[in-house]
Order: C-alpha cells, then sequence, then structure tokens
C-alpha cells in the first residue's frame, strides 16, 4: 500500500511534541497522534488542530463477548429505532468508525472520519476469489487500518450491515443454532489475533440492520438534502424491498415487501432457467436485448396495491430457507411449462431463452418503475437514490432515469452488499457526531488502496518484464497511439475502484472504432462473444454520443445517438444501448487525459472500458495481480502508473 504524501514534506511541531505522519489517505486530511492521554487530531489541508481527551479505560462494550468466544450484540439501529438514538455509553472519541460487510458474500470494509469516508476494501481483492463467498472481511479491516495508519482500538465503534440476530429469527433458527449455522459474527471471525492483536475488549460494535444500511449508502453520499430511497434486493434479514424517505440525518421507511415477493430471488430465479448463476446478472442483461418482451411473466410490481409484487397463485408461504426454495421451485416448474424453450439451462443454446430474458426484464424495469413512482409520491421528493444488488441493473435504471418521474437519480456504485459496510458506518456516524457529521459526496469511487512506485517495479521486475518510465503526458500520449494502432492495453493507476464496474484505475482499454475489438477483448476475458461492452467518454462530449442521463459509475444506460452509432460501433448493443461512464479531469485526471489523447489522435474522446480481470477472477487490486493478468491475457501493453510495458501490438 502506498501512503498518499501530503503537500508538505518537514515534520510538524506542536508545544515540542513531534508528530511525523506515516500514512495519509488520499482525500483523507486527518492523522491521529497521541501525548499524555491526549489524542490529538490534526487535519493538515487546512491547519486545524483539535484536542480530545482519551479515555483508556474502555467504556462498557454494546458487543459484550461471552465465555464461548461469540458476541451478544446489545445495540442494533434499524427502522424502529428512535431519531438521533445511540446508548449514552457510545462517545465521540476520535472520529473513526469502521464499517463491515460481514455475512455470506462479498465481504468488505469502511473507514470514515466523522462521515468522511477516507477508504473502502473489498475483500475479493486480497483473497482473489470472486464475492468472497463466505470469507470474512477481516483482511481488508487491516488493510483499512494501515492505509489510515490507525489502530482497531482507535475506533469509536464498529457497524455491522446486517442484523444477524433478526435474520436468524426468520430463519426460524434457535440461539444455540444460529452460531452453527451462522457464524459470521464470532469475534475470532471478524477479529482475528494474527490481525488485530488482543480483541479481548473490542470498540463498540453495533448491528445495523440490512436495508437500513443499504438505503443510508445511497443517501448520505447523493449529497441531496433530502430524497426518496429504493432498496431492492434478494433479501436483508425478513425484507426484500423498502421504500424510504430520507432528509438530512434521517431515513424513514415508509412501505416494505418481505422476502416471498423477493425481485431479486425472482431474477435469480429467471438466471437459473437460463443456465446463469446468480453472480451473473450482467449476463443475463445482455441476453434481454437480443428478444422481444413476448412471453407472460408472474410479476406486476405491486400495480394493483395488493402489498405483493409476485403474481404467481398457489406459492408458499412458508418463512425460512424453505420457503425460499419452495418458491424457487415454484417459480422454476412455471418457467418450465409455460416459457420457450420449456427447459432449465441448455447452455449449448442460449439465445433460445433470448425473448424469456427480454420479458423477464421489461417485468422488472416496469416493477422497479412502479415503485420509484410510489416512493416519491409517498415522500414529496422529486429525487431518488437507489441501492441493494437489483438496483446495479443499469438497463433498469436507464429506463427510470428516462421516464420522466423524477429530477435526479442517484444509484451507490457498490450498490450490492459491499455497499452496507459503508452505509452502517454512515449512518452510525450520523448519529454519533451530530452537527459535525459530514458525509462524503461520492463524485468517484476510487475509494481502494494504490501502490507505491516500489511495489511496482517490484512486480514488473520479478515478472522479467521490460518497462520504461514516462512523464504522465507521454505516458498517456505514448498509450493513445497504442490503441490507436488497435492495442489493447491493461491501464492500472492509482487508487482502485470501489463496485463490480472498471472506471478507469484497474481497466482493459480499446479503440471503439472498430468492432472486432469487442471480439477481441471478449476473448481475452473468456466472455461471450455476444455480450456488450461499456465505453468511457470525457464529460464535455456525453451529450454528442448519448441520449440519457450522465452518470460516472456506469450503472445507468443510456441510448446512443443513431447519427454516432457508425463512429463507435464496438460499444454500441444490439438494441442501440450502452451503459457510458463520464469521465472528467477532477475526478480521474490521469483517465481524462489519456481520453483527451485519443480524442486528438481520433477526433473520438471515447474507449472501450472493461474491468481488468480473467473470468472467474475479481478485479486487478495490486501491482501483482495485474502483471500476472498481462503476463496470461495476451493484452498489447501494460500502463501501470508511470510505466509502460510494450508487446508488438502492430
Amino acid at each position: 500500500m502506498a501512503p498518499f504524501t501530503p503537500p508538505w514534506t518537514a515534520s510538524l511541531y506542536l508545544n515540542c511534541l513531534r508528530l511525523t505522519p506515516t500514512a495519509f489517505a488520499q482525500g483523507n486530511p486527518f492523522v491521529v497522534a497521541e501525548l499524555a492521554g491526549v489524542v490529538l487530531t490534526l487535519r493538515w489541508d487546512l491547519c486545524i488542530i483539535r484536542y480530545k481527551a482519551r479515555r483508556y479505560a474502555p467504556a462498557k462494550c454494546a458487543s459484550e463477548i461471552t465465555g464461548k468466544g461469540k458476541f451478544e450484540l446489545h445495540t442494533v439501529l434499524d427502522e424502529n429505532t428512535p431519531k438521533g438514538q445511540l446508548p449514552l455509553h457510545i462517545r465521540p472519541r476520535t472520529g473513526w468508525v469502521a464499517g463491515l460487510t460481514h455475512g455470506a458474500h462479498d465481504a468488505s470494509s469502511v473507514l470514515c472520519h466523522e462521515g468522511s469516508l477516507v477508504v473502502w476494501v473489498e475483500q475479493e481483492r486480497i483473497s482473489r476469489r470472486k464475492h468472497a463467498v463466505e470469507e470474512s472481511p477481516a483482511e481488508s479491516l487491516a488493510k483499512c487500518l494501515d492505509f489510515a495508519g490507525i489502530k482497531l482500538d482507535d475506533l469509536d465503534c464498529i457497524a455491522l450491515g446486517s442484523d444477524h440476530a433478526r435474520l436468524a429469527r426468520w430463519l426460524g433458527l434457535s440461539r444455540s443454532d444460529r452460531h452453527k449455522v451462522m457464524s459470521y459474527d464470532l469475534p475470532s471471525r471478524l477479529f482475528p489475533p494474527h490481525l488485530q492483536g488482543d480483541t479481548s475488549r473490542l470498540p463498540e460494535v453495533i448491528a445495523v440492520s440490512h436495508h437500513l444500511s443499504h438505503a443510508a449508502s445511497a443517501f448520505y453520499p447523493s449529497g441531496f438534502d433530502r430524497a426518496a430511497a429504493l432498496v431492492i434486493d434478494a433479501m436483508g434479514e425478513d425484507t426484500s424491498t423498502t421504500l424510504a424517505k430520507c432528509e438530512g440525518k434521517t431515513i424513514e421507511f415508509l412501505e416494505s415487501y418481505g422476502v416471498e415477493d423477493s425481485l431479486g430471488f425472482f431474477y435469480e430465479a429467471a438466471l437459473e432457467y437460463v443456465g446463469f448463476t446468480k453472480f451473473e446478472a450482467g449476463k443475463f442483461m445482455g441476453l434481454a436485448a437480443y428478444g422481444s418482451p413476448v412471453l407472460q411473466i408472474p410479476l406486476n410490481g405491486d400495480a394493483s396495491q395488493s402489498s405483493h409484487l409476485w403474481t404467481l397463485d398457489g406459492g408458499p408461504c412458508d418463512i425460512g430457507r424453505a420457503g425460499i426454495r419452495a418458491r424457487n421451485q415454484l417459480l422454476l416448474r412455471h418457467f418450465t411449462e409455460e416459457c420457450f424453450p420449456y427447459t432449465i439451462g441448455l447452455h449449448e443454446d442460449v439465445m433460445a431463452y433470448k425473448d424469456f430474458a427480454a420479458t423477464v426484464q421489461t417485468a422488472l424495469e416496469k416493477s422497479i418503475q412502479l415503485l420509484a413512482q410510489r416512493a416519491l409520491a409517498l415522500s414529496s421528493c422529486d429525487r431518488l437514490v437507489m441501492a441493494g444488488g437489483v438496483a446495479l441493473n443499469c438497463a433498469a435504471n436507464g429506463t427510470l432515469a428516462a421516464s420522466g418521474l423524477l429530477k435526479d437519480l442517484f444509484v451507490q456504485p457498490a450498490a450490492h452488499d459491499s455497499g452496507v459496510a459503508l452505509g452502517a458506518a454512515l449512518e452510525t456516524s450520523a448519529r454519533l457526531y451530530g452537527n459535525a457529521f459530514r458525509p462524503t459526496v461520492m463524485r468517484h469511487a476510487y475509494w481502494g488502496t494504490s501502490n507505491s512506485r516500489d511495489e511496482v517495479i517490484s512486480a514488473l521486475e520479478e515478472a522479467g518484464l521490460h518497462y520504461e518510465q514516462l512523464e504522465p503526458d507521454s505516458l498517456c500520449h505514448a498509450v493513445a497511439e497504442i490503441l490507436v494502432n488497435q492495442g489493447i492495453v491493461a491501464w492500472h493507476q492509482g487508487r482502485a475502484e470501489i463496485g463490480p464496474r472498471a472506471l478507469g484505475a484497474r481497466s482493459l482499454l480499446a479503440d471503439p472504432q472498430y468492432r472486432k475489438n469487442l471480439v477481441r477483448v471478449n476473448a481475452i476475458k473468456g466472455r461471450e462473444v455476444w455480450r456488450p461492452l461499456a465505453p468511457s467518454v470525457l464529460e464535455d462530449s456525453f451529450q454528442e454520443y448519448f441520449e440519457g442521463c450522465r452518470n460516472p459509475f456506469m450503472v445507468v444506460a443510456t441510448q446512443v445517438r443513431a447519427s454516432v452509432q457508425r463512429s463507435i460501433p464496438a460499444v454500441v448493443h444490439v438494441d442501440g444501448s450502452a451503459r457510458p461512464q463520464v469521465v472528467n479531469h477532477s475526478s480521474n485526471p490521469r483517465y481524462a487525459a489519456l481520453l483527451d489523447a485519443f480524442r486528438c489522435l481520433t477526433g473520438i474522446p471515447i474507449l472501450i472500458n472493461t474491468s481488468l480481470n480473467e473470468k472467474h477472477e475479481p478485479i486487478c487490486n495490486s501491482a501483482r495481480d495485474t502483471v500476472r493478468f498481462f503476463l496470461r491475457s495476451g493484452a498489447d501493453a501494460l500502463a501501470i502508473e508511470d510505466f509502460l510495458v510494450r508487446h508488438d501490438y502492430r
């Protein structure tokens, strides 16, 4: 991990106390030092110094550890917790709060200082196992603490993005069975001694309900003063869809739907029918564009206000895993009996499912639009924020953005379960710090870690690669020339993106002017040739090429203007759509400079941008990850920080 160097190099002296910061987070101006029981929080960019007395005797923990090494959480935040309430013994001390996603998949960790986002690390990027299934967020938390230069006991509290006790009750688990079946809360799993040292007394640990965490992850970073919130996923504890009103530091739940009407589980059953896994929703969206919505699907978005989203008769009412399985089987039986090709998972003939995919996608889009319309009406708002795994459906988001129902739309770029780490930290911080709470407005997604110059050189030399070091402008010009000559470039720059989309920090890039580049890039990544690739476009050129909502996170689909489709065929899907990432010089200056250089050579301010990873692996994170990918991939060049490795791309 490369520490961020502040714009001064001298040590700071204060009343004969020498403070030598060892690690600064990019965009995070805080450093914490300690002298004689006083914690000093220094803000180097504004030269503001504040101090708070430190209590060496820990307050009574909200998360007592039983003799069997299990949590007994006494503090839970959910939709029923009074506004602004936290237990009296939880007091502001250092300003630091960690948020954790700690469930069955997408483990991650976040650090915030009084609501300001400092660093966000997804566990899959460290373990190199996609979605980090059944993994603890312990390593990602250690990375975050190291990045910020603090320790576990510097945290005011730790916020968990799910209430597993509530989930266990819905699953019908006894107290003893819960810890056997759901060991996610074990302190030995979350805070293993080999990473965190002595954990006999932990900072306060607070469980924040799953959908409250999702809603907070979308509202506070949106920059909106007030908004409606729509959270849609497979399930969070006992809920699958939530409509809420957000204002100031308050999130009020208005309506919700149970797991028996889960849009997420409905979509997963459709994926299973086609033969995809539940993590392959992107494939399904791509397939839907080839078909027509001509079939009948038992989903209506509660158009009749019946409190149900599914319209399938005879559905089981069981709660728990048995109910989930029974409803899944009921749907699959319906699909097999009513929907061509009347067969589950015929991989060799995936295009046979194109009309089915189109019908399901259209039904989902209509359901989301109806739910959004109701959320906006109930909250008397014209702005909407969205989170939950279903909110990553960029086609549905594009339809909603173009509907005319709303003035502004913000979709959390990590809307899947990784995002509840941020939401839990923010909701807790909002209650803990009051007027000092200053949430970061997310204008970019570059909140991961970066690599030092030495780490990059070491990775290149270990691989035996010949490299040249260039000035930033020269690097961008050289890469643009490679792209113009039809080279494919692995691009690794700065802090990594969070979320499932590559956004110009860990990207595989190509020229969009030639359709053959879509074929070649998909081959490099082991993707099906029929799947689309997304464009990155300079902000000042968005309107020239696209019709729709500009978005920096690649989560809102648009239409490509018919007049320019011929000039960028590699990023136009068969239905004329694209999911563009809008790039500007303030959020990613080097990537914007590359797009500028490419425009100077071609007149086109757009590049093919897909994630830097092979099939079944997460996006590259470290320099070594990227070098390994480059050696295996057949890409023509590697631009990693200030270094360029060239192959014969002509």
